[in-house]
């Protein structure tokens, strides 16, 4: 009786012993990787309907474990030394990442050095054994467990939005609507009226089809015996995910013919949410055709049941202690590199000095010619920013089309993707006369301009002019001023030439490329990080030109660059500044 007692004693003291080890693992873990595992839960929280998902894949994956418990606990766990090998490589991958070049600083490249750790730990501190059962359960998480960086989704988004809008077009057209599509739009006709519905990347699909991808494996591991059940399971994902979410297009287009804002805002997302139901209805009735298909008359074998004790070959607390004190110091030395090099993880955001919307409305030969355009809910997700300004001016002799300004403003992010006309106009229907975007220089005055003898930036004095007061100076971008051009035409158009060009200015810097924005906004050794995008659009006739486009451009932002700049953060004063820049959000 005793003999028991002691060894109910000796399991609940292994027990505790084993948790408090966990526990510090877990600390020492959080400690290397918390800017990744911080910079994870943001995206969850701030980005639900997209990456939400990926807050409850651990407990999937938990439950994974859970269910190949007995299996596990058949033998002894004997650790395996080549785990140690996949915790360096794992620890130095990320170093490498957060600390070399700024082109390798990415959630996901950083994700795999995560990975390795993780799988590192199992190994050695369980053994090979283990892993012949928990592989699948780690590799889910890796998989669905962080958010996909929009660089690489945008690849299959813009594809998804093709989908979308053809098959909405497809069916609204079955069912007996007059409806056309020009690009990502479609245009729905009713009782002698248009109504517009723009396919925007919200309702590409993505998100369902991730959330799909996850379910999908979920079920498939849990519910399904065999390996071609499984993949068939998997692979319906992708036709059902795009067919419920052509289905919520309809929808949606069907309710703005009601209501136009049923289209965009909350209850454009709730309608999504919605479908979601039938969507997973759908799903449990492909699992149940795929479990009938085969009938098996023999029960499956139960396996032999283990005593549901943790059991170790040698010391557990000696794996545990050896990963905790390698993981620690690991951390201490990355974050002694971190100071040491003056490398910051995290880029706090920093706004506009002044609203956008105080432009001013007259310039040399210019003039505000209404109202500042405003974009629906959908429109500003789209946009990825709520400070922005979509402004109208008008030639004063009327002998220039009018020219659109367009800015947006972006800040404190590490994997932006710009949204740029050659890309969205395209989405809207548009049709580029060339396959890539021209960069063109721009001529813009700087006979006023001169330097700064009191401020400069890696030991180039800055360039200021008069502001639009003409009582304090203005610090000018440093780079080269080109604009990044694109022609279009589009059917409703006729004849007419849409010209649409951009550059950007990035942490006082200007470039018309936005794949060195990740160069200018996000240099390592800077603690906050902004770029904001400068547009043009001017639709002329078909004797317009590209050069003509570049002088009216080049007129323009000259009188107007001084009045941008004193809205935009002065770098200088961020950079040498004792005192922390305001983050207050101003929006337009």
């Amino acid at each position: 009786m005793r003999n028991g007692k002691d060894d109910q004693t000796n399991k609940s003291a292994q027990l505790r012993q084993l948790l408090v080890w966990s526990v510090a693992l877990a600390v020492a873990f959080g400690w290397i990787f918390w800017d990744f595992l911080h910079r994870q839960f943001r995206f969850a929280i701030e980005q639900q309907a997209d990456w939400g998902h990926t807050l409850v894949i651990p407990f999937i994956s938990g439950y994974f474990v859970w269910i190949y418990r007995d299996k596990l606990l058949q033998e002894p766990f004997r650790r395996a030394w080549f785990g140690l090998v996949l915790i360096i490589i794992g620890i130095g991958w990320y170093s490498l990442c957060a600390l070399g070049p700024i082109s390798m600083r990415h959630h996901n490249l950083m994700g795999a050095g995560v990975a390795s750790t993780i799988a590192g730990i199992v190994l050695f501190i369980f053994g090979w054994r283990a892993i012949r059962y928990l592989w699948f359960p780690l590799l889910y998480l890796f998989v669905f467990g962080q958010s996909i960086s929009d660089r690489f989704m945008e690849i299959v988004t813009f594809k998804l939005q093709d989908i979308a809008s053809f098959g909405s077009y497809f069916g609204l057209s079955l069912v007996g609507f007059d409806v056309t599509q020009a690009g990502n739009t479609i245009e729905i006709f009713y009782d002698g009226k248009s109504y517009p519905l723009n396919i925007a990347e919200a309702c590409s699909g993505m998100r369902m089809l991730m959330a799909f991808f996850a379910l999908g494996v979920a079920m498939a591991f849990t519910g399904l015996r065999y390996s071609w059940q499984r993949i068939i399971l998997v692979a319906l994902a992708i036709p059902t995910a795009v067919f419920v979410n052509v289905l919520r297009v309809m929808t949606l287009g069907l309710l703005s013919i009601a209501d136009s804002g049923f289209a965009a805002g909350d209850f454009h997302t709730f309608v999504g949410t919605v479908w979601l139901i039938p969507a997973f209805l759908i799903y449990l009735g492909i699992v149940w055709i795929l479990k009938n298909l085969v009938i098996d008359e023999d029960d499956e074998i139960e396996d032999e049941k283990s005593e549901g004790t943790i059991r170790f070959v040698g010391s557990a607390t000696s794996g545990f202690c050896i990963a905790v004190i390698l993981l620690a110091i690991s951390a201490v030395v990355f974050q002694v590199s971190v100071y040491s090099l003056n490398v910051y993880l995290h880029k706090n955001p920093i706004y506009p000095r002044q609203n956008f919307s105080m432009l001013p409305t007259t310039i040399d030969g210019w003039e505000k010619r209404r109202s500042d355009d405003r974009f629906d809910a959908a429109g500003v997700e789209a946009l990825g920013t709520e400070v922005y300004l979509s402004r109208v001016y008008n030639s004063t002799d009327n002998v220039l089309p009018p020219i659109q300004l367009h800015i947006a403003y972006y800040t404190g992010q590490v994997d932006a993707v710009p949204h740029v006309p050659d890309r969205c106009m395209v989405a809207g229907g548009f049709a580029p006369l060339t396959p890539e975007p021209i960069t063109i220089p721009l001529e813009i005055d700087q006979s006023d301009w001169s330097e700064d003898t009191n401020k400069s930036l890696d030991g180039v004095p800055y360039r200021v002019t008069a502001g639009p007061g003409q009582e304090d100076t203005v610090r000018m971008p440093f780079g080269d001023f080109e604009l990044r051009t694109t022609e279009f035409r589009h059917p409703n158009l006729g004849d007419d030439r849409v010209f649409a060009g951009y550059f950007f200015i990035a942490n006082g810097k200007a470039t018309a490329y936005p794949e060195r924005i990740r160069m200018l906004a996000f240099d390592r050794s800077s603690e906050y990080a902004y770029y904001c995008k400068i547009q043009f659009t001017i639709t002329g006739k078909h004797n317009f030109t590209s050069e003509k486009f570049i002088e009216v451009v080049s007129g323009f932002i000259s009188e107007m660059l001084p009045s941008i700049m004193e809205c935009l953060p002065d770098w200088s004063e961020v950079t040498t500044s004792t005192t922390t820049p305001s983050t207050t959000t101003i929006r337009n």
